[in-house]
């Protein structure tokens, strides 16, 4: 494969990644974590998580379980790939709702991608906030599950 079939070929796959991981989170769905990260990979959440990812999945799917109803989208994805490296950069928000109230966060991950044995997955996101929301449901216009 010529580099720039490779590169798109790169692209697409990690564009599909990006939004495995807002399905695994909102569904809870382990297998689908999996298709998104290396089990060696690391997270450092802006003043939430640092660690393997691994026990960041544990933490979110506990997190989500006590849960009303989440939604997750990625948007605005840049992507740069070197040969069987990459890094990104999209636009995340992740709405919560919980008891009567919802959480919005609007933030940006910058991820680190290698492809390994002929797949793409995260080996290192970095989150970072830009914008967050708290409100009850009924005036942020959340409805549930």
């Amino acid at each position: 494969m010529d580099d720039t079939m490779a590169t798109l070929a790169a692209t697409h796959r990690i564009t599909d990644a990006l939004s495995r991981y807002c399905v695994a989170v909102d569904r809870i769905d382990e297998a689908t974590w999996w298709q998104v990260w290396h089990p060696d990979a690391t997270a450092h959440y802006e003043g939430i998580f640092d660690g393997p990812a691994p026990d960041l999945m544990q933490w979110i799917f506990d997190t989500h379980r006590t849960c009303d109803a989440t939604s997750h989208q990625v948007t605005n994805v840049l992507i740069d790939v070197e040969g069987r490296s990459a890094h990104s950069e999209s636009y995340v928000t992740a709405c919560i709702q919980s008891g009567g109230n919802v959480v919005v966060a609007r933030g940006r991950y910058l991820d680190s991608w290698s492809c390994r044995a002929g797949v793409w997955r995260l080996d290192e996101r970095t989150y970072r906030n830009d914008v967050l929301q708290i409100g009850a449901a009924s005036t942020l216009g959340g409805t549930g599950r």
